[in-house]
Order: structure tokens, then C-alpha cells, then sequence
């Protein structure tokens, strides 16, 4: 597995489905190794990463750590340069002689997939960087690309630094033809299709199973009352137009609303619920650990993925439905593709106040059906989103491939 990012120094999902994945392979008997970049996590975080201790169970975890420190990261970014990073990859292919090499996201360690000798290459393609520098397809206006154009421009708006290697018309980076390339929505791929970048499979991501056991679930009598959004606090992830459609619809609902997450609009969030008079039955607590979010989660009724992006699949959404909780969740990206509206999940329109009040006004009119929809919502994860489902795909793509 090759992956700029990885638990617990990683900033998105993406790093933590790579351990995910890892780990199921080799509860399968497999051996996976991972080479990833701690100063990429320092570039971006902007703090020195910890050396952590890896268990039983867990991939053998190789970090290149170039003398560049952080401005390795940041010199791959900008100039497209990652020959140190390249070698090590090459010399580790050498040493371990894998049967397979997965490319996850790479941004700002190594620039381009390549392949190497003797090994099937997989990539998967967890966000948009393979066509758009900035790895989201948003405008500095915040709203979604979608035809790209002057995008050394659009970084600089957006106060980035240009990548100078993808000018004279080498935005998209199209992986060698030899590749698999695996998406985990159907959006996905047809976007990156689009762009000439054949996609061979769709894999949808799972997480483990979440659920509390039976006797601690207290399903039926815990009192549900909370709305949970889970996320980054930022623009494009739309908890600003949450908290306003929660607002309209306050003498309509008695709902609590919880947001949970850390980002640039925590502060105006606060404000904002303070203007609205509403912070008592808001709480935006910034980061919660594992269990607490476990902890909340036996109190909620919905979770709402208010995304104004182009979402790919978000493991916070499918981590709801393990612990049986339903999803209001945005038109927009892969997101529809998970909000099955026949299994108690509802669809509103990206952005629209009114829309996701009028949604939150539904449940809490429909809230004595709250154990039935729960049941769909768990009976989705069941059907769709487990480990087993995930790898026997992952698996059998691989059977095809080397066949």
C-alpha cells in the first residue's frame, strides 16, 4: 500500500480506509506493508508527528522521512519532485518482491503512480487529485467545478502554491495503462471518465462494524433525541446551512443538535447559534474521541451529511448506518448513491435552508417509526457496506486482473 497518509497521522478518511483495508487482508492470512510520508501530515498540520507502536494484526508500516522534512511534501507539490520517494518505493519492491502495489492517494509524496516490475498495480481514487490540483473540484467561490480551466489560477486564489508540473496541459494524471483503477462511487468514475482516466471497477467503501453489543445498545429505551452531524467545519461541508435550516425549524421540532468536528467555522458557528438564540439545544464541542462519539450516537435520531462538494463516499456516513442510524444527507457527489430513501434514509437539495428543515420536521412527525427506520438503516450496512462484501470484490479484481 502506497498512501501519503496514514493512521494516526493522516487528515481524511482516506488514510484510515487504507488500515482498514490493511487489516482485514491479513486477518485473511495476507502480508501488506505501507509506505507513507509523516511529513506530509507536518506540512499540513503544521506540528511534528509521533512515533507510534504498531500491534498484533497490523500492516508492517515503512515512513520515508526525506532530510527535506516538511518542504519534501511541499517541493512534490510544487515542482513535481519525489525521485527520493520513488526509490525507496522501488527499493522496498525490491526487498519484499510484493505480488500486488495499491496507490491510494499520493498527493505530496510521490506525484505519479508508476509501475513496478513483476506486481499487479491497483489505484484507488479517493478524492479528485488525479484531475484537479487542489484534490476537490471546488472554485474559490465554494462552488463545484465542473469544467476545469486555469487551474494554476484557482490554486493561487485559494493561496496554494502552483504545480508547475502540471502546466502545458498535464492537469489530469492519468495512471500507466497497466493499471486497475478502482473507484468507490459511481460518481467517481464517471467524472474521472470524463476526464480520459478509465476506471475498471466500482468497490464501495465499508467500515468495521461499529454497533454496541445487544446488551448495551438499550435500543429501545434510550431517549433519542439528538441530531449528529460529524465532520470538518468547513464551508464545503455544509454544517453552516444545518444549523441555519435547525434554526428555521426550531418551534416546529424538539430536537438537540450535536456537531461534532473541528475546522474554520467552529468559532462562527458558535456565534452564529448565540445570534439565533439557540445554544440551548446546540453543542458544538469540537473533537470527540472514539468512545464519546460512541456515546452520543446511542442518543441519536439522524445524522445529517449536509456536503456542498462533491463527496466521494464518506466513512462518517457509512459508520451511521453500523450503529443503525439513519441519514439525512445532500444531492450532491456519491452521497445519493448511500442515501437509499427506500431504507429510512431521506435526500434534500445541497445547500437549500428549507429543504433540510423541512426534513428534520419529517422526522420528528414520523418519530414513532424511529425503530423501523433504524432497522433499514442497519439492515443497509449489513447488505451493502461490510468488511466481507468490500474485500470479496477487492479480492476477486484482483483474481481477474492477474488472470
Amino acid at each position: 500500500m502506497v498512501s501519503s497518509h496514514f493512521p494516526p497521522h493522516n487528515l481524511g478518511g482516506d488514510a484510515v480506509l487504507v488500515e482498514y483495508l490493511s487489516k482485514e487482508l491479513i486477518h485473511r492470512g495476507h502480508e501488506v506493508d505501507i509506505l507513507y510520508t509523516p511529513a506530509a501530515y507536518e506540512l499540513m498540520r503544521k506540528k511534528k508527528h509521533e512515533q507510534t507502536s504498531m500491534g498484533k494484526g497490523d500492516p508492517v508500516v515503512h515512513q520515508y522521512y526525506t532530510w527535506l522534512k516538511r518542504f519534501g511534501p511541499l517541493f512534490s507539490l510544487s515542482l513535481g519532485l519525489s525521485g527520493g520517494a520513488t526509490g525507496e518505493l522501488l527499493r522496498l519492491v525490491h526487498q519484499i518482491k510484493p505480488d500486488i502495489v495499491h496507490w491510494h492517494n499520493t498527493k505530496g509524496f510521490i506525484c505519479r503512480p508508476i509501475a513496478v516490475p513483476r506486481a499487479l498495480s491497483l489505484y484507488t481514487a479517493h478524492d479528485y487529485y488525479s484531475i484537479c490540483p487542489r484534490s476537490n473540484l471546488l472554485r474559490p467561490s465554494g462552488k463545484p467545478c465542473e469544467s476545469p480551466l486555469l487551474c494554476q489560477s484557482c490554486l493561487l486564489r485559494w493561496g496554494k502554491p502552483p504545480q508547475i508540473w502540471r502546466i502545458n496541459g498535464k492537469r489530469a494524471i492519468k495512471p500507466p495503462a497497466d493499471f486497475t483503477v478502482l473507484s468507490p462511487s459511481d460518481f467517481m468514475a464517471n467524472r474521472l471518465r470524463r476526464e480520459g482516466i478509465g476506471v475498471n471497477r466500482v468497490i464501495r467503501n465499508f467500515v468495521p462494524d461499529m454497533a454496541l453489543p445487544r446488551s448495551h445498545e438499550d435500543t429501545e429505551t434510550a431517549e433519542r433525541d439528538s441530531i449528529i452531524y460529524l465532520g470538518m467545519l468547513e464551508p464545503h461541508k455544509g454544517p453552516q446551512t444545518l444549523l441555519e435550516a435547525f434554526a428555521e425549524c426550531w418551534d416546529r421540532q424538539g430536537f438537540r443538535l450535536l456537531v461534532i468536528g473541528e475546522g474554520s467555522l467552529k468559532t462562527r458557528l458558535k456565534r452564529r447559534a448565540e445570534e439565533l438564540r439557540i445554544l440551548d439545544r446546540v453543542r458544538i464541542p469540537g473533537f470527540l474521541s472514539r468512545e464519546q462519539i460512541r456515546h452520543e450516537f446511542r442518543h441519536a435520531v439522524t445524522q445529517v451529511v449536509p456536503s456542498e462538494w462533491y463527496e466521494n463516499s464518506p466513512l462518517t456516513a457509512l459508520e451511521a448506518l453500523s450503529f443503525s442510524i439513519p441519514l439525512i444527507g445532500s444531492d450532491i457527489g456519491g452521497l445519493p448513491e448511500i442515501l437509499d430513501q427506500k431504507m429510512g434514509s431521506l435526500m434534500f437539495r445541497a445547500g437549500n435552508v428549507h429543504d433540510l428543515s423541512d426534513k428534520i420536521v419529517s422526522i420528528w412527525e414520523d418519530r414513532h417509526n424511529l425503530a423501523k427506520r433504524r432497522k433499514m438503516a442497519r439492515q443497509q450496512y449489513e447488505e451493502r457496506f461490510r468488511p466481507e462484501i468490500h474485500v470479496s470484490e477487492y479480492l476477486a479484481t484482483i483474481d481477474s486482473a492477474q488472470n
